[in-house]
């Protein structure tokens, strides 16, 4: 009888300590007319299901330009099916919708939306607004707890304890031709691949920082493997560093080693002034080896816009990439639709097809794509060990954006 009175108490102990605490705060800053306090990943589809399908209806806002057919033909039928709930589906401007769910909030009426799914770029803005629901959501959801710790509480600098969950993850990349040279003659490194851009003349192209993602993250990934100046590289993760002081970084003798490498780079390699530049020239043969994004390759690839040859790495040094993400709104219609849409974005199931489909990467740890993708699929992108060891956080963007205009200021116009 001791035994099973110690038992149960354990059990209940241990769901106690799981169970949601507010995020930086002694309180939760949203009700939603049920008690957060009690809530646990253990009992949270007991309380929730019912609570959603007595709602009936969540309604879902994404800003993105190019998940609306996944979210449309795909997740949200399935999240339906699965359910029986109706979502309604809202696309919109980023800033615009920012600014409906701050007014929404200022106002105290109800929020535009029950999830959203914004740019990691306006996480500071709407959580300094009080918008966004101060629960933990990589603990609180079922299928948070295989999200990697790190990214699932910190975005772009910001600590949110697990309030805005990664659903998208984005990286840089190196494309390559595997049909124009040996695989194991292929760079794998900065200091190689200017060997061979030197050795092969316009073969290599790079996309030009001031004009496409994929140029300023080979920027960031330069600086990251070149500056090794523990009080230069100090700048890379100050989240809180002004325009003025990126800007005379930009300038500082802390660069020296990253301009100096493209001084040897530039006049051996091919500009161009955007993404899809970088890879058309590959496609058509202009090129063997460019700077791109590993979601715009993969979908080049799969759409046949470039050769079936073509393969993605990661340089040893590693190279940048960055995520957006969901969260619960403050005064939400129906709060408890909103947690069991956002808990299936992050689900594997999910996350696997999103990859498979988009070739947007995921926070979960446990997600192998060689165990259900075709061979054709995996060989579109990084190698998943790359992936797992090379990807970096992005820099700040005030100094992303003031390297990338010393760049094209002082080099490119050269």
């Amino acid at each position: 009888m001791k035994a099973l009175v110690a038992a149960s108490l354990a059990a209940l102990l241990s769901t106690a300590a799981f169970a949601a605490e507010p995020v930086g705060s002694d309180k939760f800053n949203t009700d939603p007319g049920f008690d957060l306090a009690t809530l646990t990943a253990d009992n949270f589809y007991d309380v929730i299901v019912p609570l959603a399908k007595k709602e009936g209806t969540v309604t879902f806002y994404d800003f993105s330009d190019s998940f609306g057919p996944l979210f449309n033909e795909h997740l949200i039928p399935e999240f339906e099916a699965k359910y029986g709930l109706k979502v309604e589906y809202v696309r919109g401007e980023g800033d615009a919708s920012a600014q409906q769910l701050v007014a929404a909030r200022n106002a105290g009426a109800k929020s535009p939306a029950d999830a959203y799914f914004v740019s990691s770029g306006k996480l500071g803005l709407l959580r300094d607004a009080g918008t966004i629901a101060n629960v933990p959501l990589n603990t609180l959801l079922p299928n948070g707890k295989a999200l990697d710790p790190k990214i699932a509480t910190v975005s772009g600098g910001i600590e949110h304890g697990g309030s805005y969950v990664p659903f998208h993850r984005n990286q840089t990349s190196i494309v390559y031709d595997s049909g124009a040279f040996p695989a194991d003659s292929v760079p794998t490194d900065l200091d190689a691949l200017l060997a061979w851009a030197k050795a092969n003349p316009g073969k290599f192209i790079v996309t030009s920082p001031g004009g496409g993602g994929s140029g300023s993250g080979f920027l960031q990934s330069i600086a990251f493997a070149k500056v090794t100046d523990p009080e230069c590289r100090a700048a890379f993760s100050n989240y809180k560093i002004s325009k003025d002081e990126a800007t005379a970084f930009a300038a500082s003798s802390c660069m020296n080693p990253v301009w100096d490498y493209y001084k040897e780079l530039l006049p051996a390699v091919e500009v161009t002034n955007g993404n899809s530049d970088t890879l058309n020239l590959i496609a058509n043969g202009g090129g063997a080896i460019g700077t791109a994004w590993e979601d715009m390759a993969y979908d080049f690839s799969g759409r046949g816009l470039l050769p079936p040859t073509v393969r993605q790495q990661l340089l040893v040094e590693g190279q940048v990439g960055g995520g957006d993400g969901v969260f619960l709104p403050v005064n939400g219609k129906a709060p408890a639709g909103g947690l069991l849409f956002i808990d299936f974005l992050v689900s594997k199931d999910v996350q696997l097809e999103k990859l498979q489909r988009n070739g947007s990467r995921s926070a979960r740890t446990d997600l192998d794509p060689a165990a259900t993708f075709t061979s054709d699929q995996v060989a579109r992108l990084i190698p998943n060990d790359q992936f797992a060891t090379r990807a970096r956080e992005s820099m700040p963007a005030p100094l992303n954006n003031a390297l990338s205009a010393y760049f094209v200021a002082n080099l490119l116009r050269k």
